[in-house]
């Protein structure tokens, strides 16, 4: 994501040559930063025409189908089980991104029962057997002990993490402290993130309360706003999707020193969308559903359960994401999904239980949840 502008037309004319890591590569940014409307069309094909030579690239079109983000080669539905399969075979070819997403999958139990305990016993014997593997790999143990409520054992392995240079880990340690009570510390983790420009880092402070801030000394105010609307924007360049989710809450309803201006922020929350931040997802359905969005904006009833269904894809833990699909009731929409809804939603709508709705503001939608 923080590649140049030259760096991604090197790609482009390596493409064009036939270079099959390049097609990997370029397929992997056009997947990511998703810039224009073909370009999961076209990370689709690349990751396809490289993933017999790459093992990778078996692994990153494993992983658009377990999403249903395939078009052109496989029908656009979730399909777990020939994205299981084709991981486990990238992964015996030797590849870390197959072995990196069956760990993630499993410790948390996407669409699988949760075995955190024995994916944290399998990523000790790697790292037992194999000292100089990708440091990524104590990220993930931390996760796996985090995942247990070992939280003392996470904080070590995100620590060894970065000591060996994996800089992604600041914001879950700053995460660790910030839970512990230690802000300072939290903060100080979150600043140099920031400083090093890791855009998981760049929505630091942008989920503050707006009463807290407008408490501050008015020069103090302005130093802050400017800070952060200068991270946010750094992040979105990165393609972060939480700092477009941001920008659209601070410029619609002029929160932190924002103006207020609804087209900027519809145009943020649609960038949010693009880059797949369930939040962004789930506000644009609900604002849709409620009709709060422009005529030029607004979504069919198939359209609006397109997008809880992404949602619901991409985090199917999710439970505003699962209600929004739970309830959606076109007739296109439920006969086009009918088998996926029925193989892997409606056991997870179950789960969410019979409760009846009600219009009591619980907060979740206020600006620092």
């Amino acid at each position: 994501m923080r590649l140049p502008d030259e760096a991604i037309e090197t790609l482009r004319k390596a493409v064009r040559m036939g270079d099959v890591y390049a097609q990997y590569g370029l397929g992997r940014w056009l997947y990511y930063f998703n810039p224009e409307k073909e370009s999961m069309r076209q990370a689709e094909e690349l990751f396809f025409a490289a993933k017999i030579t790459l093992p990778d690239a078996m692994a990153a079109y494993a992983q658009m189908l377990r999403y249903g983000e395939t078009e052109k080669f496989h029908a656009s539905s979730m399909d777990i089980e020939e994205s299981t399969k084709l991981i486990n075979q990238a992964a015996d070819r030797g590849s870390v991104l197959a072995a990196v997403q069956s760990a993630r999958h499993r410790m948390f139990g996407n669409h699988c029962e949760a075995e955190p305990q024995q994916v944290a016993c399998e990523i000790e014997q790697r790292l037992a057997n194999e000292p100089n593997t990708d440091p990524l790999w104590y990220t993930l143990l931390g996760h796996a002990y985090l995942e247990q409520g070992q939280r003392e054992k996470a904080a070590e392995q995100y620590e060894q993490a970065l000591a060996l240079g994996e800089l992604d880990v600041y914001p879950y340690l700053a995460s660790i402290y910030q839970q512990r009570g230690n802000m300072a510390l939290s903060d100080s983790y979150m600043e140099e993130g920031c400083n090093r420009g890791i855009a998981a880092c760049m929505a630091f402070r942008a989920d503050m309360k707006d009463e807290d801030y407008e408490e501050l000394p008015e020069d103090e105010k302005q130093r802050l706003h400017h800070e952060i609307d200068e991270r946010l924007h750094r992040g979105l360049k990165m393609g972060d999707g939480v700092c477009a989710f941001y920008l659209w809450w601070h410029n619609y309803y002029g929160s932190l020193g924002f103006e207020e201006d609804v087209p900027k922020a519809l145009a943020y929350l649609q960038r949010g969308v693009q880059l797949a931040d369930i939040c962004s997802m789930v506000c644009m359905a609900q604002m849709a559903a409620d009709g709060d969005l422009p005529a030029e904006m607004s979504l069919s009833a198939a359209e609006q359960g397109e997008l809880w269904l992404r949602a619901a894809r991409y985090s199917p833990h999710d439970e505003d994401a699962l209600k929004g699909l739970k309830h959606v009731i076109d007739p296109a929409f439920l006969l086009k999904h009918k088998d996926e809804l029925e193989h892997y939603w409606q056991p997870l709508f179950l789960r969410l239980g019979d409760e009846e709705e009600t219009d009591e503001d619980d907060g979740r939608w206020d600006a620092w949840t």
